[in-house]
């Protein structure tokens, strides 16, 4: 009888530490934090978490849920268990389904590394077809990701692709299925979020942060503004994934119950 109190004990000192870290993740984005105190010198500016507090509170978000994927992994059957640190992120994530789009294969970011590698023109042009330029898409809006596919989906398209043109083999993509699952959305969000703000304290050049709810963005900034006002094209457009900081909490709170559980 006492084990079982001191497990469950335990179990609750743990879960109430993750929720805790995710209403701290919140406090940092909403600006209800006071630093006081001596201020440590931590050039750049952007690397300093008391300049940048959205920083702060996505790497926080990122540390945490990796820590509870771990854990997650280890309370696993062993047949279940996954490999890699990315698989059990992204399949941690999966799992909470807090967002159903994470699933989804993320069609900016497909094209666009296509395009830098320079293959698979017609596949491209198809996707670009069917989820990038939608008819009935207005001027301003960003991507819907909701409409972006599920990766069966995607690979009709590609094998209906293959049908109709002869593609050289060199201009091909090597593994579809391995490419695919690269750009799911769960997987950008370890590629862009997880890994630069954990190992280089800085977002991705790929990544950006406008909301605070739970949404997943795709946002295209086609020229700079200079503080004069002058604008600049940007020959070089590159996606970016905008994922709010909600999406981190709320999978730290479920994640936190299923471990408890």
């Amino acid at each position: 009888m006492q084990n079982n109190v001191d497990v469950n004990d335990f179990a609750n000192r743990v879960k109430k530490y993750y929720y805790s870290k995710a209403l701290f993740c919140e406090s940092l984005i909403n600006k209800k934090v006071n630093i006081q105190g001596n201020r440590v010198q931590m050039p750049p500016n952007d690397y300093d978490p008391l300049v940048n507090l959205y920083v702060e509170a996505y790497t926080l978000g990122c540390s945490i849920i990796d820590s509870l994927s771990s854990i997650w992994q280890a309370l696993e059957p062993p047949k279940e268990k996954t490999k890699g640190n990315q698989h059990r992120f992204v399949s941690f994530l999966l799992h909470l389904n807090i967002n159903q789009n994470l699933e989804r294969v993320s069609t900016p970011f497909l094209n666009y590394f296509l395009k830098k590698q320079k293959i698979e023109e017609h596949f491209r042009q198809e996707i670009i077809n069917v989820y990038i330029n939608i008819n009935d898409k207005w001027e301003g809006e960003s991507h819907r990701v909701y409409s972006d596919p599920r990766i069966d989906e995607l690979k009709h398209i590609y094998e209906d692709c293959h049908k109709k043109y002869s593609i050289p083999p060199n201009q091909t993509i090597k593994n579809i299925d391995s490419v695919f699952l690269q750009f799911r959305y769960a997987a950008l969000i370890y590629k862009f979020y997880r890994c630069p703000f954990i190992h280089e304290f800085r977002a991705s050049q790929y990544a950006t942060f406008f909301n605070n709810r739970n949404e997943i963005s795709v946002r295209e900034f086609t020229f700079t503004k200079f503080a004069s006002g002058e604008y600049e094209p940007i020959q070089d457009v590159k996606p970016q994934l905008d994922i709010g900081i909600n999406l981190f909490t709320e999978s730290i709170r479920k994640g936190a119950d299923i471990i408890y559980d």
